[in-house]
């Protein structure tokens, strides 16, 4: 199965298909597998600059990409929060991991090791 490696103190909540993850109480990980293939940075980063959000750090190796990004809060550049949307292959499986609206910087950080991190056992 998948193993998801959580900081101290996080949760996993299946929901549907889904995995969320996050301190206890809050989910600021969503975990999604799927049968797409794992997509091109360029990709990535068209999808994120898609929704109007200004990427802040992005990665590329041959079973992960990702993208940290900053995105504007109901139109107000002032009020720009940290996001992240990463895909892990991993094994038979392909994993779209997302940071929710409610994750804060450091989340967003420890968002991006777990999705780095996951790995398929079996």
């Amino acid at each position: 199965g998948l193993r998801v490696p959580l900081p101290d103190g996080w949760k996993a909540t299946a929901v549907g298909g889904d995995l969320h993850a996050g301190p206890q109480g809050r989910a600021v990980l969503k975990l999604e597998k799927t049968q797409r293939p794992l997509p091109t940075l360029e990709q990535l980063l068209a999808a994120v600059e898609g929704q109007g959000a200004v990427p802040q750090q992005k990665e590329s190796i041959s079973s992960f990409v990702g993208v940290r990004y900053s995105i504007s809060v109901d139109g107000d550049d002032a009020g720009r929060r940290d996001a992240f949307l990463g895909v892990r292959q991993t094994g038979p499986r392909t994993i779209w991991c997302s940071t929710t609206a409610s994750a804060r910087r450091d989340e967003v950080e420890a968002a991006m090791t777990v999705c780095r991190s996951l790995s398929w056992e079996g």
